[in-house]
């Protein structure tokens, strides 16, 4: 009997069921069925695989190493299969590509996408502005993505590509635990007149430019003295007191910085997810948008934040 990777199943079933009944009913075939198909199997291994007895059966010797060199090359096999599937996406280009704006929640994006679709190859490409994004979604070289929008910077988004909006988050002003204003609720624009700020490079393409204008609004230019930094360095300027910066919602804590809103919320931003309408992932853009949200929801008004960020301004998007 020539043996295949099928009668290594059968034999691995018998043996986790303990009982060619209970294995014939898990393989949904005939007790009698199983009964012949397994004697042509230990004919093929050349001895007996199982003792059977009236409450089941028992492995034999030579049963015991055949169980277990077959578990050994079913898994393999099983890893193969996996491998090779997604070698094959890969060069099918069916993985999933994603993108954003630095800051733009982009990893969650990518946890996002990898528990919906555990089996597409995933690569992202980070850009400095949506405008890029989006024109990269537009050419086809990018899935989905996330992209911002600061309300005096409109984005332009092409005819091909299609979007939801994730959230609307207000910008909030991170200042040292120390900090003359550090009591406070909530502090207005004008009483930062004289500080100096760290810009983060997620206000890249329109943050800056907004922040300016609302301060201007309030009666002052802002004295932008740090460019282009990650939130860590933000934060670590801000606590030497001599600083203040703007940040986002991120659900993380920053040890020695309080975050206030800004009265009136004149700064904020809309993140929203884009794909490319004729590509393949646009079918999976809906479940993404909604895990995304569930995401969001989780690690920003989580832990007993929800209330204090209501009042910030911070609106998600619905379903």
């Amino acid at each position: 009997m020539h043996m295949e990777l099928r009668h290594l199943h059968v034999v691995l079933t018998v043996a986790e069921a303990g009982s060619i009944s209970r294995a014939a009913s898990s393989l949904k075939i005939a007790q009698a069925g199983l009964t012949a198909q397994l004697r042509r199997i230990e004919g093929g291994f050349g001895g007996p695989l199982f003792l059977r007895r009236t409450d089941g059966v028992e492995l034999t010797e030579l049963g015991r190493h055949v169980v277990l060199r077959s578990r050994d090359l079913v898994e393999r096999f099983d890893d193969l299969l996996v491998t090779a599937r997604k070698l094959a996406a890969e060069h099918a280009g069916t993985g999933i590509r994603l993108g954003g704006v630095a800051g733009s929640l982009t990893p969650l994006l990518v946890e996002v996408v990898r528990s919906l679709l555990p089996t597409h190859p995933q690569t992202t490409h980070i850009e400095r502005s949506a405008d890029a994004v989006l024109e990269l979604v537009r050419a086809n070289k990018l899935d989905l993505a996330l992209v911002t929008e600061f309300p005096q910077s409109p984005l332009r988004v092409p005819e091909e590509v299609d979007y939801r909006t994730l959230v609307t988050e207000p910008m909030l002003v991170g200042i040292a635990t120390g900090h003359r204003l550090s009591g406070r609720g909530e502090v207005r624009l004008s009483e930062l007149a004289d500080e100096e700020w760290a810009v983060l490079d997620e206000c890249y393409g329109g943050g800056r430019l907004n922040l300016q204008l609302a301060c201007e609004a309030a009666g002052f230019t802002p004295r932008c003295a740090h460019f282009g930094v990650d939130p860590a360095t933000a934060a670590e300027l801000v606590r030497s007191a001599h600083t203040v910066a703007c940040f986002f919602p991120s659900g993380q804590d920053l040890p020695g910085v309080v975050l206030k809103p800004i009265v009136g919320n004149p700064v904020h931003r809309r993140v929203m997810l884009v794909w490319q309408r004729d590509c393949e992932a646009a079918q999976h853009a809906d479940d993404v948008h909604a895990a995304l949200q569930r995401a969001y929801q989780e690690r920003i008004w989580g832990h007993g934040r929800s209330a204090k960020l209501a009042a910030t301004g911070l609106t998600v998007a619905a379903s």
